[in-house]
């Protein structure tokens, strides 16, 4: 039972707490409620709180792959003609949406819920007086490093957005207008930078998985900056990422695995949404929107699972496009798409049969086939219907490696970012055959973010990196067209991309209740 009032974004005196914890470890536990007036009074209760503060990253997990991934030129959805009620989800990918759109108020919602739990912390503590100063400074770090990724999600996706830097106690402190772009960059700036002077480095150990500490921050800032071109910012902020112990996984495949989840098992992994399976309500259920819908899941998800038809899936499904992209040999390929080979039944359902590498896949005669996004792809399943433990992963050190290259080349240094773009190529191909030797700044710039599309794709970094760059006004009008031409239930007034739509519209309830906020253009 929930007794807390939503308003604008902003839950007033309340705070859901996710968990108690230890002063590492990220311990999982289902969600409750309690009244701020009447907690608050120990040590316990502020880890907690702080535990509590994490949840929000699930809700925007959930909802981020429409907004990040499938509004790009990675991934689209499989058109079910049986079923036409998710016209809001496809709208995202056509660039149709609208400031109605569940999925678009779900994630604004998510981020500011996160930011009324860290500005109740960092209110309470401040005169709070049974805690070292050492713990207090840990967690009020911790905390404004979450508040900085809340706010980071907003203005990048709506710009700028009402600043609420203080626990809303009272209706009219709830109604702000909004900040500007400036202003709030300005302000992820600072919690990131407060943070990055106290958290400590990263442990990598079982006890500190999920946990923000310097390695988490330093990334999250170096790529503010890059949002912003500030590349001269982000290179020490890389370097340093770069010496914490962080390493790659010898196998691709292998970082996403759950079994592969704890920090201790996997050096890759700076920062993921912690999810975990059960009957909590804290299960993640990715790989149910990913596969197709089906008449059967059989096939697919292992002898444990006992229900029948998925009509969840046939989001995130890999586009042509993309394909393209990989080279021969890159294990890379594999690991991210796959193939599912079935039928289509007399009820015009899709019946799988068996998963296949899309590795130089040709269709057999009467096979209808289904690409899929395969990364996140672990059978068997629990015989829990979208149930799993696949946590999603924010930042990987590869993609620190990457930065650290695009971060080089954009300073005049081209020579010294070829190396760091070869490590993850070493590890795609499994050998160096492969290595770039020499390119100029122009040259590289593109060879950099072409591997960051291989390597990052499905982990919502598309459509970011087309907009940062420039190029997401001219890339995807040109797919569009494609698009268009190939799929006839395409409307004609899709993939009308303008400067307009790199912004997502304030979601209309919060039009509502706020009258001072002013729309985005084009909405």
């Amino acid at each position: 039972m929930k007794n807390y009032k939503y308003i604008p974004g902003i839950y007033i005196t309340a705070i859901l707490l996710l968990a108690s914890c230890t002063k590492d470890f990220l311990t999982l536990y289902p969600e409750g409620s309690l009244n701020g007036n009447s907690f608050y009074k120990t040590t316990q209760d502020f880890q907690q709180a702080v535990t509590g503060a994490y949840t929000p990253l699930r809700d925007i997990a959930n909802n981020a792959f429409w907004m990040d991934e499938m509004r790009s030129d990675n991934a689209t959805y499989d058109y079910f003609a049986k079923d036409r009620g998710n016209a809001a989800t496809e709208n995202i990918s056509t660039f149709l949406d609208e400031s109605t759109n569940g999925i678009i108020q779900n994630r604004y919602q998510a981020a500011y819920v996160g930011i009324g739990r860290t500005n109740a912390i960092l209110d309470r503590i401040a005169g709070f007086s049974g805690m070292t100063d050492s713990l207090k400074k840990t967690i009020v770090a911790e905390t404004k490093a979450l508040r900085g990724h809340y706010y980071f999600d907003l203005v990048r996706n709506y710009g700028g957005v009402p600043l609420h830097l203080h626990e809303v106690l009272k209706m009219e402190d709830s109604y702000l207008p909004r900040a500007s772009v400036e202003d709030v960059y300005a302000q992820v700036i600072s919690d990131l930078k407060e943070a990055l002077d106290v958290l400590p480095s990263p442990q990598f150990t079982s006890a500190s998985t999920g946990r923000i500490n310097k390695g988490v921050v330093a990334t999250e800032l170096a790529a503010v900056y890059m949002q912003r071109g500030d590349y001269s910012s982000a290179l020490p902020l890389l370097q340093s990422v770069a010496g914490m112990g962080y390493t790659l996984m010898t196998n691709f495949s292998s970082i996403f695995n759950p079994a592969n989840k704890s920090a201790d098992k996997n050096k890759e992994l700076i920062f993921d949404v912690q999810y975990q399976s059960g009957t909590t309500g804290m299960q993640s259920s990715f790989i149910y929107r990913f596969l197709p819908n089906m008449s059967t899941s059989f096939p697919l998800l292992g002898e444990g699972v006992k229900f029948n038809i998925n009509t969840y899936g046939g989001w995130n499904i890999p586009t042509d496009n993309l394909k393209a992209v990989f080279e021969p040999g890159d294990q890379r390929f594999d690991a991210t798409i796959g193939v599912i080979e079935g039928t289509i039944n007399s009820t015009q359902d899709f019946v799988p049969t068996k998963v296949v590498s899309a590795v130089n896949y040709t269709p057999p005669a009467g096979v209808v086939t289904k690409y899929f996004c395969r990364k996140y792809y672990f059978p068997p399943y629990p015989n829990i219907n979208r149930n799993t433990d696949q946590n999603w992963p924010l930042y990987r050190y590869s993609e620190v490696l990457l930065m650290l290259a695009e971060c080089l080349n954009e300073t005049g240094k081209s020579g010294d970012a070829i190396p760091y773009l070869n490590q993850v190529r070493v590890r795609a191909f499994g050998d160096a055959n492969h290595n770039i030797t020499s390119a100029n700044q122009e040259q590289l710039r593109a060879a950099i973010a072409l591997e960051r599309r291989r390597e990052l794709a499905f982990e919502n970094k598309r459509w970011q990196d087309l907009i940062r760059t420039g190029q997401a006004i001219t890339v995807m009008n040109a797919y569009g067209i494609t698009a268009k031409q190939k799929f006839s239930y395409l409307l004609p007034q899709s993939f009308n991309v303008t400067q307009n739509r790199l912004l997502y519209p304030i979601p209309k309830r919060e039009m509502d209740l706020n009258k001072q906020l002013k729309q985005n253009p084009g909405y």
